[in-house]
C-alpha cells in the first residue's frame, strides 16, 4: 500500500517505523525541529520488543499537498492532535476535490469527534474509524521517539459496518489489515468502530485529565485510593455520555476499562506529556466530549467538569 501519515510524532512515528521495517515506503510528514531531524538523521524509535533506526521520506505538510495527487495513495494516516483535525481535514478535502479515486483516511486520534469531522469534509465513504490500544509513544528528542505497550489497532469503517457506505474506505480495509499483520501491528477489524472509540474515552476521561494535573501515570492513578475514586467516576460519566451518540454503554464497560488500565504496564499519558512540554491540552477532545453530549442529554457530569475547569486555569 502507499501511506502518508500526517503527523509523524510519537504515534505516528511508531508506526512508521513498523511500516518501514515490513518493506514499505510511507511519506511522512512532520515540521519544526522533528522534522528537520527525520530529513537530516532519520527516524529513531525505541520499544522494548522493536529498535529502529533508519532514513525516511518527510516533509512538511503543505510540500505533501503541493507535490503529491489523492490518486498517488491508498491511504492517509491522520495523526494529529485531536483539536486540530477539523483543519486538516478541510484542507484534505481541498486536494481531494475532484479526485476520481481519493485514499482513504484514518485517524487514530483520542477522541470521539474526528471522524465525524472527516465524515463532514472528505465523505463517509473516505473514513476509517481507528484507535490505537495499549501503547504510549512520545517524541523525546527530535526524530527520537521513545514507545511501550503492544500497540493494537482497532479499526472499521465509519460509524459501523452496518451504517458504512461503500468505497475507499470499505475497499481498502482488508488490504489495510494484513498491511498492519505483516508489519507486526497487531490489528482488529471491528463492525461498530463508534462503540469502540467511546471505550478508548472511557480509558482517555478516566486518566488523562488527572494525569495532567498530578504528574501522575496512569497505573499510579488507578490504583491510588484517594484517585481511584474519581477515576471510576470520570469513566461512568463516560459510558452515560456515550448514549448521546446512540452507543450503548454500560457500567460494566467502565468497570472493564478500569480493571484493563489497573492491569496494564504503567504510561504516562499524552496529556501529562503535552503539559510538560507547554503544548495545548487535548481538553475539548476528551472532556469537552463528554460535557456536550451530557448537556445534551440533560445530565450532569460533575467530576469531569471539576478536571475541565482545573486544566482550563492551567
Amino acid at each position: 500500500m502507499k501511506i502518508s501519515i500526517v503527523g509523524a510524532g510519537g504515534i505516528g512515528g511508531y508506526y512508521a517505523a513498523r511500516l518501514i521495517n515490513s518493506g514499505l515506503e510511507p511519506l511522512l510528514i512532520a515540521r519544526g525541529a522533528h522534522l528537520e531531524a527525520l530529513q537530516r538523521s532519520g527516524l529513531a524509535v525505541s520499544h522494548p520488543e522493536f529498535q529502529f533506526h533508519q532514513p525516511v521520506t518527510a516533509m512538511t505538510f503543505e510540500d505533501f499537498l503541493d507535490a503529491h495527487r489523492p490518486d498517488e495513495l491508498d491511504l492517509i494516516c491522520l495523526a494529529v492532535k485531536a483539536q486540530v483535525s477539523a483543519e486538516f481535514a478541510t484542507a484534505l478535502a481541498s486536494w481531494m476535490r475532484d479526485c476520481n479515486h481519493p485514499p482513504a483516511v484514518m485517524s487514530p486520534q483520542n477522541g470521539v469527534d474526528s471522524e465525524i469531522h472527516l465524515a463532514e469534509h472528505l465523505g463517509q465513504d473516505c473514513v476509517i474509524g481507528a484507535l490505537a490500544v495499549g501503547i504510549g509513544a512520545h517524541v523525546t528528542q527530535p526524530g527520537t521517539i521513545e514507545a511501550t505497550g503492544p500497540g493494537k489497532i482497532v479499526m472499521g469503517a465509519w460509524p459501523n459496518t452496518s451504517s458504512a457506505q461503500q468505497g475507499p474506505a470499505t475497499e481498502r480495509l482488508p488490504a489495510l489489515e494484513a498491511t498492519l499483520s505483516t508489519a507486526q501491528v497487531p490489528t482488529e477489524v471491528t463492525d461498530d468502530i463508534r462503540r469502540e472509540l467511546w471505550r478508548k474515552l472511557i480509558i482517555n476521561n478516566g486518566v488523562n485529565p488527572l494525569s495532567a494535573l498530578t504528574g501522575l501515570d496512569t497505573r499510579e492513578l488507578s490504583t491510588h485510593p484517594d484517585f481511584m475514586p474519581v477515576v471510576r467516576a470520570l469513566m461512568h460519566e463516560t459510558v452515560r455520555a456515550s448514549h448521546a451518540d446512540d452507543v450503548t454503554l454500560t457500567t460494566e464497560d467502565a468497570d472493564a476499562m478500569l480493571s484493563f488500565i489497573q492491569g496494564f504496564d504503567p504510561i504516562k499519558t499524552s496529556m501529562l506529556v503535552d503539559r510538560e512540554k507547554g503544548r495545548p491540552l487535548e481538553i475539548e477532545p476528551i472532556c469537552g466530549a463528554v460535557l456536550t453530549r451530557s448537556q445534551r442529554l440533560g445530565l450532569d457530569a460533575p467530576a469531569t467538569q471539576l478536571v475541565t475547569a482545573l486544566l482550563r486555569r492551567l
